[in-house]
């Protein structure tokens, strides 16, 4: 059998791992979540932080919304191993139209905040169309991606099985 990627890009199973950038990529759309973790480990005002990050309530569940896409794919990735060996390895085939949806949803999110601004410059904002952008197109055009996906949703042949 012919190896699609050079040999480090596998697990113990021979299964294509998922690609360091796309961990980041998710790690980066799942930032509410991460704000909502470390809100909750202030003892004196849990809602200071989440206020300093998201001072409207809706601005907070509207991205833990984009974000939750993103999240499902995180525990895709992590129950990977349990959900190969069933029927559902075909969620797999998901995962890009996921992180996608997610990435335009916050890219939408973060130009009508602009407007709502008025256009006004601001560098949370700039940073954050930015990386949406760079990632919006490498999932697009992301080879190891498309082939992981592809990989992780096909059955596993009966010999290899023991």
């Amino acid at each position: 059998m012919r190896l699609l990627l050079p040999l480090k890009y596998y697990d113990e199973a021979g299964r294509i791992k998922p690609a360091n950038s796309f961990l980041w990529c998710l790690f980066f759309l799942c930032r509410p979540f991460w704000v909502f973790i470390a809100s909750l480990t202030f003892r004196q005002d849990s809602g200071a932080l989440l206020a300093l990050f998201y001072p409207d309530n809706y601005y907070f569940y509207l991205s833990l919304g984009i974000a939750f896409p993103a999240l499902l794919v995180v525990l895709m990735i992590s129950f990977r191993a349990k959900l190969w060996n069933t029927r559902a390895r075909l969620i797999f085939r998901a995962i890009t139209p996921l992180v996608m949806l997610s990435l335009i949803m916050d890219i939408v999110f973060h130009v009508s905040m602009a407007s709502k601004q008025h256009w006004e410059f601001s560098w949370l904002v700039a940073l954050t169309l930015l990386l949406d952008s760079i990632y919006l197109y490498w999932v697009k055009k992301n080879l190891h991606l498309r082939l992981m996906t592809r990989d992780w949703a096909k059955e596993e042949p009966q010999d290899a099985k023991v």
